[in-house]
């Protein structure tokens, strides 16, 4: 059986019941729960979950028949995945539904620094008409970015249309060559070449290795105009280091979507820097969510049932 559960924030009992039908066509028994512990009194029939939320990793040892968990975002950390790992269950993510948009909301952040908006709302507000505010442009700059899976390859392919010079970071060293990145280096190589980019965006998950990456010494290699951006996980910053280079201009400016606590704290310092764009982690939000990750889950839903490879597998050795 599968167990979808639908409570009704990330995902909605209502939409669940709309659309799942349309994706199993009466060829699956499956069940609506509001939460995961809703499901524990049917632990022994599930065999598939499609998982909106945090699982417990001590209550999940009881669903003895589970072969396949399908989380309905891209971020696992969510997941109890040395508990998964021994029990011998797949996780499986919706990598690439945010691609577009992300991309969008990020190339957005870029023009906007790029064209000086933050400037021009701030003359709005005093009725002040400047045209002597600092304009550039994204054509030639050069862009680095961390992490060159599906969202960081869209972000490659839309800043190449902008003419920008980008290259990428990953977890290795690869002699690959990646479409749209003229350049791809290990992650090791980054205290290296950072100061060479205007504009640097980090897309990565939250591994032990990812975990407060950019600190004070990485926003001190960083060039002076340098926009460093973060649209992956907010536990990748030292936000007290940000906080520090951006008050002491030692880079131009900042752009976040997440952050080390969520919902921000009103008492954050980031409210009152007047060098950085904030969004409340809205980057992966879009219409087409439920439609493109069921599109995700039907694929890997018939590999399943056929015995053939599911795409989106979590490697549990490295957390993402």
């Amino acid at each position: 059986m599968i167990g979808i559960i639908a409570d009704g924030n990330f995902l909605k009992r209502e939409d669940a019941e709309r659309e799942f039908p349309k994706v199993l066509e009466g060829k699956e028994e499956w069940e609506i729960y509001e939460s995961f512990d809703s499901m524990l009194e049917d632990r022994d029939k599930i065999e598939i979950m499609f998982s909106t939320v945090a699982i417990d990793g001590d209550k999940i040892k009881g669903f003895k028949n589970l072969k396949w968990i399908f989380s309905y975002s891209a971020g696992v950390d969510i997941y109890p995945l040395q508990t998964l790992k021994e029990m011998g269950v797949f996780l499986t993510n919706t990598s690439g539904v945010h691609a577009k948009n992300i991309s969008e909301q990020v190339i957005g952040a870029m023009i906007a620094f790029s064209r000086n908006f933050i400037e021009s709302m701030k003359n709005k507000r005093k009725k002040k008409y400047d045209k002597s505010i600092r304009l550039g442009e994204l054509v030639g700059q050069k862009l680095l970015i961390v992490g060159t899976g599906a969202i960081g390859k869209e972000i490659a392919r839309k800043a190449d249309f902008f003419e920008m010079e980008v290259d990428g970071v990953r977890s290795k060293k690869s002699d690959d060559k990646i479409e749209h990145f003229n350049k791809v280096f290990s992650i090791d190589e980054i205290d290296n070449i950072l100061g060479d980019y205007q504009y640097i965006v980090s897309v990565l998950p939250s591994t032990e290795k990812t975990k407060n990456l950019f600190d004070k010494k990485k926003f001190n290699l960083m060039n002076k105009d340098a926009v460093f951006m973060n649209v992956g996980r907010g536990d990748l910053v030292v936000e007290a280091d940000l906080i520090d280079a951006l008050e002491n201009h030692k880079i131009r400016g900042a752009y976040l979507d997440v952050y080390n606590v969520e919902p921000l704290e009103e008492s954050s310092k980031l409210w009152d820097l007047d060098n950085i764009l904030m969004t409340p982690h809205n980057a992966g939000i879009t219409p087409h969510y439920l439609k493109r990750s069921l599109e995700i889950f039907d694929h890997n839903l018939r590999n399943f049932r056929e015995g053939k490879d599911l795409i989106n597998i979590i490697d549990y050795k490295l957390g993402y």
